[in-house]
């Protein structure tokens, strides 16, 4: 099952890029936990060469795609040109991929990935 997970990416500038560790006057980092955030920004922080150090929180989506719908068909059947066929419903949490079961009378004939969690809202697929 897929999911989303939260990151954080911080674009070190320094002034000249002499300073830099790395010799660039920018560098970018990723961080998994707010510690790591806080470890980043302390780091940051105290190198007088830092100018700016702007991080923002991103969503990336971890795990293998569904292989089955939730009746169980195969959704071998489903795909086209090698790719499973799929819509996309926008959502504040990044969004779901809906996958379309063509099996006849399948019971349940969309599947949101990731799934629709409880604060979710997704907007109808398109």
């Amino acid at each position: 099952m897929r999911r989303w997970t939260r990151q954080w990416r911080m674009t070190v500038r320094w002034a000249r890029p002499e300073d830099s560790p790395w010799r660039s006057s920018t560098c970018e980092f990723r961080a998994s936990t707010p510690t790591e955030l806080r470890l980043l920004i302390e780091a940051a922080r105290a190198d007088r060469g830092v100018i700016a150090f702007p991080y923002k929180s991103v969503r990336e989506m971890v795990g293998d795609e569904p292989t089955h719908c939730p009746a169980g068909h195969l959704y071998s059947h489903g795909r086209r040109h090698g790719r499973l066929i799929d819509q996309w419903a926008a959502c504040d949490c990044g969004g779901h991929h809906v996958l379309v079961c063509e099996e006849p009378d399948c019971p349940q004939p969309q599947a949101y990935d990731p799934p629709v969690d409880y604060d979710c809202a997704p907007a109808a697929p398109r």
